[in-house]
């Protein structure tokens, strides 16, 4: 009399290759078990995105000294082109009046160059006062370029460690769907083996006939080897 083996169908593992990167999953020792191996290219993307992180956030918001330098060096020259502008306008307002004044009066020394100086001067003034505002302005925008580019870069990276972190939970994911879809189909396959066995236990239909008819395959193949019937 045929009857079914108390072995049942073993796991079936899967694996799951996206580019050069692999997800497995497997049973070991009666523990599931998923895995993701990354591929060369992957991994040093990775590593260098994760590396990369934990060399500029502990001083994200922190100035080298080469970053100050190279700041001070970029306000020096905003500063110097803003001083020659204002001198490129009022120097030759006072030594043209210095002229008029000579030519008309032969000396400096009376109100009417004084009155007219002061009014210059005091227009200088309001413009130096206005650039040193501009100066304060342009360091506030270098420091704070200098900041936006550095967040940039981390979340840039962060996305890149992301990405392949997702990807290996979706590859996993993928690689577990394909090992329940299988064990599934060999549960069902098994225990509808079973039972027809057990019904037919009288007759003279073998497990490999039944799973034959169930397969719809033709011969005498030994397929219930692989689901443990004997």
């Amino acid at each position: 009399m045929s009857k079914v083996s108390s072995n049942y169908p073993s796991y079936n593992s899967s694996s799951v290759a996206v580019g050069d990167s692999t997800a497995t999953t497997g049973v070991t020792g009666g523990i599931l078990n998923a895995n993701y191996n990354m591929g060369s290219n992957e991994a040093a993307i990775y590593n260098y995105a994760l590396s990369t992180l934990a060399n500029i956030l502990p001083q994200i918001n922190t100035f080298s000294t080469d970053t100050q330098n190279t700041m001070q060096s970029e306000m020096n020259a905003y500063k110097n082109s803003g001083v020659s502008a204002i001198n490129q306008i009022y120097n030759p307002m006072i030594a043209s009046l210095e002229n008029n004044i000579a030519s008309r009066f032969g000396n400096l020394d009376n109100s009417i160059f004084a009155n007219n100086l002061n009014n210059i001067e005091s227009q200088r003034s309001n413009a130096v006062s206005s650039f040193a505002q501009d100066i304060l302005a342009k360091q506030s925008d270098l420091q704070s370029s200098e900041l936006t580019k550095r967040y940039a870069l981390v979340n840039l990276l962060s996305g890149v460690s992301n990405n392949t972190y997702n990807n290996a939970l979706n590859a996993i994911s993928t690689s577990l769907g394909s090992s329940s879809s299988a064990n599934n189909y060999n549960n069902d396959l098994y225990n509808a083996v079973s039972s027809i066995a057990s019904t037919n236990s009288n007759s003279n239909n073998t497990p490999n006939s039944i799973l034959s008819a169930l397969l719809g395959l033709s011969g005498n193949s030994n397929y219930s080897s692989l689901l443990g019937l004997k």
